[in-house]
């Protein structure tokens, strides 16, 4: 992709994100930003475990300690996209 039609696509993106602002509430605004906070952190707390089998540890833990939250997750897993 050249570096104008990279920018391009960005502008269109900063449009569109803009649109939605403008347009919703505050109440959805603050879902918004709690769920972007929660999945950011989660990402990079996931992107540092780099020991062998920590993800994995990480893993086992939540399903021992949410055990229908991780059931849910892997049916939802389990179905084509």
């Amino acid at each position: 992709m050249t570096q104008s039609a990279t920018q391009d696509s960005v502008n269109l993106a900063m449009n569109c994100l803009k649109e939605v602002v403008q347009a919703s509430d505050d109440a959805a605004l603050a879902r918004f930003m709690h769920g972007y906070a929660l999945g950011f952190a989660a990402d990079q707390f996931i992107g540092v475990m780099n020991q062998p089998g920590q993800r994995v540890e990480f893993f086992i833990a939540i399903a021992k300690s949410y055990p229908e939250d991780w059931k849910a997750a892997v049916e939802t897993l389990g179905q084509p996209l």
